[in-house]
């Protein structure tokens, strides 16, 4: 009868092992390809890429700002940007001296705007997690350039991780 127990004994500290180490193991062995993002498995774009640091998890090359701001509003965990790319000449730039345009008519990384619905009908794409896009600029007036052609809206970081904080639109209002 004892061993019985024993052996229950540690079936639990199994499971319970399991269970606390399990996610971060799984997706360490099932991670996305090298270039891919983390958060939504899609290919890094040379002009969005991302570099962020989440809390409990390390650091990580996301596609997009807004995919990295999704994860935390999902999540609640912690997510501070270390570096963002700027858009018109694709070097890694300091976020926080970076102006970002909000929601401009430049597709983000997001995949096709429609969709095939579960009656075979199709649909537009409401929500995905890399919209609106969020393009980085080194400079306020590069920015305000881009955004009087393609539109969107001025954010700075503070900006952005605040919304990130509260609701999930506040990024795109003006």
């Amino acid at each position: 009868m004892r061993n019985r127990g024993v052996w229950i004994l540690v079936l639990l500290l199994f499971v319970a092992t399991a269970a606390a180490v399990g996610p971060a193991v799984w997706r360490s062995l099932t991670g996305p390809p090298a270039g891919h993002c983390p958060f939504c498995l899609r290919a890094e774009h040379a002009d969005m890429a991302v570099v962020v640091e989440v809390e409990g998890e390390g650091r990580h090359d996301a596609c997009c700002v807004s995919c990295a701001l999704s994860y935390r509003r999902q999540t609640g965990k912690r997510v501070r940007i270390i570096s963002v790319t700027d858009h018109e000449t694709g070097k890694v730039i300091d976020p926080a001296g970076a102006m970002f345009v909000v929601g401009s008519d430049m597709p983000s990384c997001q995949h096709e705007t429609v969709q095939l619905g579960e009656e075979k009908s199709v649909d537009d794409v409401r929500w995905d997690r890399c919209m609106p896009s969020i393009l980085a600029f080194r400079a306020r007036e590069r920015a305000e350039t881009f955004q009087a052609i393609h539109g969107g809206v001025l954010r700075t970081l503070t900006e952005l991780t605040d919304a990130a904080n509260g609701s999930s639109h506040a990024a795109e209002k003006g």
